[in-house]
């Protein structure tokens, strides 16, 4: 506790620490201004954490005010700019077929290539650009879900090919994305996962099940998952701990996850009701919902959880894991 507290007690003076300096530094740069302008009010607030309260009340102590309508347009047009870049028009469903059956059964966890059928379709308008969904009946693409990004790869006919960009959930529905709507809806496409990537995307997630039991183990029950991003190219670990780790806890949690590729120990996967996954003492990952039915991941003895996500089938596929110290891992 006095551990949490204490680092706290650091975050927040650190803070107060960078307020002070580059208020002090605009008091000398502006000496006759009697209102601090609500734009750099609203720059200490929003790009270093300092409170406006605070700047207010050292604007007083030294016979000043702050502009304050003109911080709150400056907070208004901030979150404009939020709202305008996630804006989107979607336009309205094109159904192929019934729409209570235009739902995509997921085959991916055992085939990365199928053929399938164009259900329904959509066009979307986002930041003067236009994309296609489309719903299949049936996919091997994994929707991006738990950490894990979306697949990419093909869908072809012929001689037409369209790429899938990206694989998402929506409303439990698995939406593929693609720059342009095939020719023909009516006819049966070939799909084909990106192979290679999907295979990197795996090991990747194999190594963030590991690096979550060694994290666990070296600094303490304590930590759980609070978000991650695996993809092909690396593994984003987010988790609760109440200080910075140090390099030498680092390196030993390298190791351990180091041990575990070099005892390649199997990944087994087995569906069981949620009730008895719970008994088998399998960890469940912060922010996902599960239903009735749930995979339990187990990779060797030492780590179980509930996953969704695709994995390699032994831990040695992960080949080698090295940690970064880029940012500090307490903030993520």
């Amino acid at each position: 506790i006095s551990k949490v507290i204490r680092e706290e007690e650091s975050a927040f003076l650190r803070t107060l620490e960078t307020g002070i300096l580059r208020f002090g530094d605009f008091i000398r740069k502006n000496p006759d201004a009697r209102i601090i302008p609500g734009e750099f009010v609203f720059e200490l607030f929003d790009t270093y954490g300092f409170p406006k309260d605070l700047t207010s009340l050292m604007a007083r102590e030294d016979g000043r005010e702050i502009d304050e309508p003109a911080f709150e347009q400056a907070l208004l047009k901030q979150k404009e700019r939020s709202r305008a870049a996630a804006a989107s028009d979607a336009g309205d469903w094109v159904f192929l077929a019934d729409p209570a059956e235009s739902h995509s059964e997921f085959i991916g966890y055992d085939r990365e290539e199928a053929l399938l059928r164009i259900v329904a379709h959509r066009a979307v308008e986002s930041k003067g650009k236009t994309q296609y969904h489309l719903v299949f009946n049936l996919t091997p693409f994994y929707a991006e879900s738990g950490g894990q990004v979306g697949d990419t790869g093909t869908i072809s006919h012929d001689k037409e090919q369209i790429r899938i960009l990206d694989t998402r959930k929506e409303h439990g529905q698995i939406i593929h994305l693609c720059d342009r709507l095939p020719s023909m809806t009516d006819v049966e496409w070939k799909a084909e996962v990106d192979h290679q990537r999907r295979s990197e995307i795996r090991r990747n997630h194999s190594a963030t099940h590991l690096m979550h039991a060694a994290l666990r183990e070296v600094l303490g029950k304590h930590v759980e998952q609070k978000g991650s991003l695996v993809n092909d190219k690396q593994l984003r670990f987010d988790f609760s701990h109440y200080e910075k780790p140090t390099q030498e806890q680092l390196e030993q949690v390298e190791k351990r996850v180091n041990e575990m590729i070099m005892r390649n120990v199997s990944a087994d996967i087995r569906q069981m009701p949620l009730d008895e996954a719970r008994k088998t003492g399998a960890m469940a990952l912060f922010g996902e919902k599960y239903g009735a039915e749930v995979r339990v991941l187990s990779m060797g003895d030492f780590s179980v959880e509930l996953c969704g996500g695709t994995h390699a089938g032994r831990a040695g596929k992960s080949a080698c894991f090295v940690s970064s110290q880029k940012v500090p891992l307490q903030r993520e």
